[in-house]
């Protein structure tokens, strides 16, 4: 089956938008992992979160269009906030 290139770039960026989706995962959990406390029921939330996406991207492939598009509507959306969340924190980090 050949796909178009638009095909290709969404289905790729669906999978890059899942990979920042898991790489906030990750940063959360050092984030709580580096707790004095940290909230162990959190950590495992976090964990099979990331699990999930890795699995969710792993079976993605280029012909599922709709779910490609919902990847990149709503961990798009997610992804965006995050950023801009925490930008301002990392430009305060670089001062």
């Amino acid at each position: 089956m050949e796909w178009t290139q638009d095909e290709a770039i969404a289905f790729e960026c669906a999978r890059e938008v899942i990979t920042e989706m898991m790489a906030i995962c990750t940063s959360q959990i050092s984030d709580e992992s580096s707790k004095a406390t940290p909230d162990a029921d959190r950590l495992v939330q976090l964990r099979i979160e990331r699990s999930n996406l890795f699995r969710e991207r792993a079976a993605l492939h280029v012909a599922d269009q709709s779910d490609i598009a919902r990847i990149r509507t709503n961990y798009g959306a997610i992804v965006r906030v995050w950023r801009e969340e925490n930008q301002a924190v990392v430009a305060n980090l670089m001062k």
